[in-house]
């Protein structure tokens, strides 16, 4: 079976993040991991995140992501320009 390639846009601290925990497990390539992360909540029926049905659960997830990326970037040593 032929692999397509599908591009999806993630944020730079969170790409670099996940690119360190990658390496660090031994997965030489990020769609290697992102394929069984995949396949585990295929399996299990679940992304394991709470649903976005309503505006205000989508602003507390964005409002948790940039906390999230702030958290990164600070581990990363990012510094804002």
């Amino acid at each position: 079976m032929r692999r397509k390639k599908y591009t999806i846009d993630l944020h730079p601290a969170i790409h670099m993040a996940f690119k360190l925990l990658c390496d660090k497990a031994g997965y030489k390539r990020l769609n290697e991991a992102v394929e069984l992360l995949m396949l585990k909540c295929i399996e299990k029926g679940s992304l394991e995140l709470p649903p976005l049905t309503d505006r205000m659960a989508r602003l507390e997830m964005r409002i948790k992501r940039v906390q999230g990326i702030d958290k990164i970037r600070k581990a990363l040593g990012w510094k804002e320009k």
